[in-house]
């Protein structure tokens, strides 16, 4: 299991990684309804925020920066460890957004930043580390995040993923933190934001799951459209969480 900073930055210095990653993680049915559901919340957040200075950090090959661009502001700045994630970046959002963008190769737990920013999202990052590391990342959020601020990330529901993940042994690459709703709050609150809201994402996991194994291999189409059914009016708790929180 790929686990700790080091390791989570090796995992995305690989060429071959950088080049497949929204192909193999989020063209498949569930991955595109996850990320659907991702640039959906981070637009209403973005679209009611309004920001003037937006930071992302580890936006990989800009999976979301594409599809939220008009709403990051005059200078959107996108901070990553890997310098391959940023090339596939730079490629994917096409030379006149990525005129607009500052990018910058660097280290989420050092942000090299003395000014503040009025938004910071970042996914598929601070799951990935321990409790003592997710205080550093949260600590370096907030000095440069401005009071009010917002942040925006995601986090793993254990309630739904302990239970899945031990019954699939394997099939997780990648350490995540899996956290109560409180014990999310509390966290936040220790590292000085307050949270705003959670927004539900995958709810019933295993029904998506069994549609992405069983119906997606014959019908991609029917495979999302079941998805979305079952996403929105199945219920239930969720997969993973949309986190939204301000600086205090």
């Amino acid at each position: 299991m790929i686990r700790g900073s080091l390791q989570v930055r090796e995992a995305y210095r690989d060429e071959r990684v950088a080049d497949r990653y929204v192909d193999e993680r989020f063209r498949e049915p569930l991955g595109a309804l996850l990320h659907a559901r991702q640039v959906a919340c981070l637009t209403r957040v973005l679209q009611k925020l309004k920001p003037q200075r937006v930071l992302e950090i580890a936006p990989g090959p800009a999976r979301l920066t594409v599809d939220v661009a008009p709403f990051l502001g005059p200078r959107p700045v996108l901070i990553d460890a890997s310098a391959q994630m940023l090339a596939q970046a730079r490629r994917r959002l096409g030379s006149r957004v990525a005129a607009t963008c500052r990018f910058i190769h660097g280290d989420a737990f050092s942000l090299p930043f003395t000014s503040t920013f009025d938004c910071v999202y970042t996914f598929r990052l601070i799951r990935h580390f321990e409790q003592e590391d997710r205080k550093r990342l949260y600590a370096q959020i907030a000095r440069v995040l401005r009071p009010g601020g917002v942040l925006v990330f995601d986090a793993v529901n254990e309630v739904v993923s302990r239970p899945f993940r031990q019954a699939n042994p394997g099939e997780h690459q990648h350490y995540d933190a899996l956290l109560q709703r409180d014990e999310l709050e509390q966290e936040l609150q220790s590292s000085g934001f307050r949270l705003m809201e959670t927004h539900g994402v995958q709810r019933r996991y295993p029904v998506l799951a069994g549609l992405q194994v069983l119906v997606a291999p014959r019908s991609r189409l029917l495979a999302r459209g079941a998805m979305e059914v079952v996403d929105r009016v199945g219920g239930g708790p969720p997969l993973e969480w949309i986190v939204t929180c301000t600086r205090e």
